[in-house]
């Protein structure tokens, strides 16, 4: 599985949760409704923006739902 697939079934799995949109969730994220849609093409993002973009999710995710299996979840320890 690529970073992008990754990404896109992680922001997949918020948006059914949550019940909304995947442009919602991109907005939430990237502040651009269009980053997702853009992903699940041809686009691609920065390895900054790629991090940035899970660590939201991390901070964000659903109590009591699980973190998709096979994608690891990052970390919210501090920096040594």
């Amino acid at each position: 599985m690529t970073l992008k697939e990754r990404l896109l079934s992680v922001a997949a799995e918020y948006a059914r949760n949550r019940e909304l949109s995947v442009s919602r969730v991109s907005t939430l994220v990237f502040r651009d409704g269009k980053v997702l849609d853009r992903l699940a093409g041809t686009a691609d993002i920065t390895t900054t923006r790629y991090e940035g973009a899970m660590a939201w999710f991390s901070q964000n995710w659903p109590e009591g739902l699980a973190w998709p299996d096979g994608i690891a979840r990052p970390s919210m320890e501090p920096a040594e």
